[in-house]
């Protein structure tokens, strides 16, 4: 109030009689508002409207989130589900070098043969060869020994079968 006494030279008096002459304004505007808003419950309505359609939108993100949520747990699910079964599914024509590296182990015996001698042998990358034996180990035709100066596979029994039916080796 310092302010304004400082700014406007404004009696005390005049600001007391402003404010009484707006009182019967204020009380007509009032009854009017009573009228219209507060007895016929149009307030509670618009009030109740606004509530409602605050909780619409809330529940609205709600299901979304929980729809993005599940969706992407599907996704992953199924994406995991879908890597497993190309693990497992992995057929021998998906394996281009699976009979080759067959017929590598078969003819080199019993001696056991490391990734790179291998690929060496086949002048193929050896990342290739690693997917061929990683199928050749999940159907058991290949035995595999960690050793010290690398993994070494052999023939399983299986494996020489297979080597022995299709005539890469002899008994």
């Amino acid at each position: 109030m310092s302010f304004l006494f400082e700014t406007f030279e404004i009696p005390l008096w005049l600001l007391v009689f402003a404010f009484a002459c707006a009182a019967p304004l204020w009380i007509k505007w009032y009854q009017m508002f009573y009228r219209k808003f507060i007895v016929t419950g149009v307030l509670q309505k618009n009030i109740k409207k606004a509530g409602d359609a605050v909780e619409e939108k809330a529940n609205i993100l709600k299901k979304a989130t929980d729809n993005w949520n599940s969706s992407s747990e599907h996704e992953l699910n199924t994406a995991s589900t879908e890597k497993k079964k190309r693990e497992h599914l992995v057929t021998e024509a998906e394996q281009p070098y699976v009979k080759i590296v067959l017929k590598i182990l078969a003819i080199n015996g019993d001696a056991g043969m490391l990734i790179q001698s291998i690929a060496d042998k086949l002048e193929i990358n050896s990342n290739e060869i690693k997917n061929s034996l990683l199928y050749l180990e999940r159907n058991e035709f290949v035995d595999v020994i960690a050793a010290g100066n690398g993994t070494k596979y052999y023939l399983s029994a299986r494996g020489k079968k297979y080597c022995v039916k299709r005539g890469y080796i002899t008994e």
